[in-house]
């Protein structure tokens, strides 16, 4: 493309994270996309990396100062951002950031095209950079479109970040690092140090030191009992809960229009926080203020836009008033109930498993127990789903054991809403708990050797609210009753209309 270009990344802070701007993309094959990123952003000295899971079809890669890279905030590519905001097509958006910053990115079937995250000194030299995109790509989207898209603003591309579009380190070689003699060196300096402490490890205990007059099961049994306390479940009645804020959101009130919510995990509460447009000419921030619920906290970032804060107690059960099932269990049940509704979703992903960490406890003398063979161990998996909002109702029977850390909303004016997409569009981000046992045959034993760590759960079987377990199709999730005067959860449920398309 012709053009002066501009080399750097360019990183904006947002509210709870930052965008980056002008990352080199390249195509990858489905399948081990990951580690083929890593490893050319190796051979590109690139310092980050960003790659949607194994089955992405691009990479970014970026060289980021010393000073960027230490950005308190996690830095997201924005473009992989829009990626995700329009999976299915071909579109193109130009943005001008600042003066003599105007942005051009190309996505295609939600991958970044090559050549585009590009930052532009001038807007024709951008505009030039457009007309080659709409020859290579005739079906090209340019938006805002003729066929109904709107351009997402910054506020909505930041809405988007996930896991997979936030910049990663790119982990170095060890000969990249450091000479070979100096990797002798440091080797050798490791095992003058580790050896001594493998020693006072591997050497069999004395048989007077071995208890130490303390318990070890019922010490360990401490310990986990108090991770129990720390870490809680919302489960289906949690979940139905944090779904209903959303549902009563009014779409639009006194001239204002909804653009986006989200609801993040506190100790205790969800924090929630609306973003509102103004549309009516004869809007106001006085009306507004009049017609909106009592408890929000309202702001005014501009002229045109209004901001709403408030907390709301999230209904969460400690860990172990929750049953929970072993790794294995849910690969067969659970991961096949969820197949079975996967077409509902743009999105629905379970991450690698991790151990949920607990401290062991110490004997008289300050010196670690070892942990008894018999007691099971907490698994955890990320969970990520994109979907319309009214698929959230298939969802919800299968959350029992999930604990979410953010859930948010985004109103986009959708020509043809289709299965997979709408005008209210969801997405949720947390953890699957799991229950692993030194073997098999101790899942189905009637005895709890941790005291309690797997009981019926109290909404196990659903429970009344929103959207109830037994209620899998339809409208499951609707709310009791929308608050203000279009709520969210009516917008997508009129008959007539395709659900989740904004109400006018």
């Amino acid at each position: 493309m012709e053009g002066r270009l501009l080399d750097s990344v360019l990183i904006l802070p947002g509210a709870t994270s930052s965008l980056a701007f002008g990352l080199e993309w390249q195509p990858l094959i489905p399948g081990r996309a990951v580690r083929e990123a890593h490893r050319r952003a190796r051979r590109a000295r690139a310092t980050h990396v960003v790659v949607a899971g194994d089955g992405a079809a691009a990479a970014g890669m970026a060289r980021l100062r010393m000073r960027a890279a230490e950005e308190p905030r996690p830095i997201h590519s924005a473009a992989q951002n829009l990626a995700l905001l329009f999976g299915a097509g071909t579109f193109a958006l130009l943005l001008e950031l600042a003066p003599g910053r105007h942005w051009l990115v190309a996505v295609h079937d939600g991958a970044v095209v090559m050549r585009t995250d590009r930052l532009f000194e001038s807007c024709e030299h951008a505009a030039a950079a457009m007309d080659e995109l709409r020859q290579a790509y005739p079906r090209l989207v340019v938006l805002p479109g003729a066929a109904g898209y709107t351009a997402p603003d910054l506020a909505q591309i930041e809405a988007a970040s996930t896991l997979q579009t936030r910049l990663v380190a790119v982990a170095a070689h060890w000969r990249r690092l450091l000479p070979r003699p100096a990797q002798w060196l440091l080797l050798v300096a490791l095992l003058a140090m580790l050896l001594p402490r493998a020693w006072q490890a591997l050497r069999p205990p004395r048989p007077a030191q071995a208890g130490a007059g303390i318990d070890a099961v019922q010490a360990w049994r401490a310990a986990l009992r108090k991770v129990q306390r720390k870490h809680v479940l919302h489960g289906v009645r949690g979940t139905q809960a944090v779904l209903a804020v959303l549902y009563a959101l009014p779409v639009s009130l006194a001239g204002w229009r909804l653009s986006q919510a989200a609801c993040e995990a506190r100790p205790g509460a969800w924090q929630c926080t609306a973003r509102y447009e103004r549309r009516d000419p004869q809007a106001s921030n006085a009306g507004l203020l009049a017609a909106a619920p009592r408890h929000w906290r309202l702001g005014f970032p501009s002229m045109e836009q209004a901001r709403a804060d408030w907390r709301v107690a999230h209904a969460a059960l400690p860990l172990h008033e929750h049953a929970l099932h072993s790794p294995a269990y849910n690969e067969r049940h659970l991961l096949s109930a969820l197949q079975a509704v996967l077409p509902a979703f743009a999105s629905l992903q379970l991450g690698k498993s991790r151990g949920l960490q607990v401290t062991a406890p110490h004997d008289a003398r300050g010196r670690p127990l070892r942990r008894p063979a018999g007691l099971p161990a907490y698994v955890l998996r990320p969970v990520e789903v994109r979907a319309p909002l009214r698929s959230a109702g298939l969802l919800l029977p299968h959350t029992q054991a999930m604990a979410w850390r953010k859930v948010a909303l985004s109103v986009r004016e959708a020509a043809r809403p289709g299965l997979k997409s709408s005008g209210l569009h969801l997405s949720m981000i947390g953890d699957l708990y799991e229950i692993q046992y030194p073997n098999e045959e101790a899942r189905s034993l009637p005895g709890n050797p941790m005291g309690g760590v797997a009981p019926r759960s109290r909404d196990a079987a659903g429970g009344g609210g929103p959207g109830g377990a037994a209620t899998a199709g339809g409208r499951a999730g609707s709310p009791p009753g929308a608050a203000g005067a279009s709520g969210a959860g009516d917008a997508g449920a009129r008959a007539g209309r395709s659900a989740d398309e904004p109400a006018a």
